[in-house]
């Protein structure tokens, strides 16, 4: 694993579980663990799949070579790590937090990536602009705005972005976006 899920577990729940002893603290990071092993690697799978496939689209439908198949589980892994690893904030209130609403979100403690889809949003640089073109040349302008908004929401967070649209990744953040773009059409279409 890239991430070690004992420390991630620990620093999450640490305050937030002080009434238990140290065995039941012990036995739920172990149970906790188990549990996000698991959704790891059924979010890899999916993950794979999809980077595999949308890889394959993109080049003719042929398979990629051992490094770039390789290169692509890695991605998936880390992207799937990162996925599971960032629903243990959801719902998190730190003693900092109290002052504030709780059903009002502060974009000012929010990642990048917890804003891409909100109001807070960060807005994309003309380079990040540049950069969504060179990768996404052929898609709508819809998708291009929302492919900005997570390239550079990922820029803040440090996380990797492509450099073309033979990146690794570039499989991957379309499906990101697509996804994003349903539900979004499916959101529309129920208020209607």
């Amino acid at each position: 694993m890239f991430h070690d899920l004992r420390t991630a577990l620990t620093e999450r729940y640490a305050q937030e579980l002080t009434q238990m002893d140290r065995t039941q603290f012990e036995d739920f990071l172990t149970a906790e663990v188990t549990r996000l092993q698991a959704e790891i690697a059924q979010t890899q799978s999916q993950t794979e799949l999809a980077t595999i496939a949308a890889w394959k689209d993109q080049h003719g439908g042929n398979d990629p070579d051992v490094l770039t198949t390789q290169r692509l589980y890695q991605q998936a892994r880390y992207s799937a790590e990162e996925t599971v690893l960032a629903t243990l904030w959801e719902g998190f209130s730190s003693p900092e937090d109290d002052d504030q609403p709780d059903d009002e979100p502060n974009p000012d403690t929010m990642t990048g990536m917890q804003r891409w889809l909100t109001q807070w949003a960060i807005e994309a640089t003309p380079e990040t602009e540049r950069l969504t073109e060179q990768v996404w040349p052929d898609q709508t302008p819809r998708f291009q705005v929302y492919a900005e908004q997570l390239l550079q929401a990922r820029l803040t967070d440090g996380l990797a972005v492509p450099d073309g649209p033979e990146h690794p990744l570039v499989a991957e953040l379309t499906a990101t976006v697509d996804a994003a773009l349903a539900d979004r059409a499916r959101a529309a279409a129920e208020r209607a």
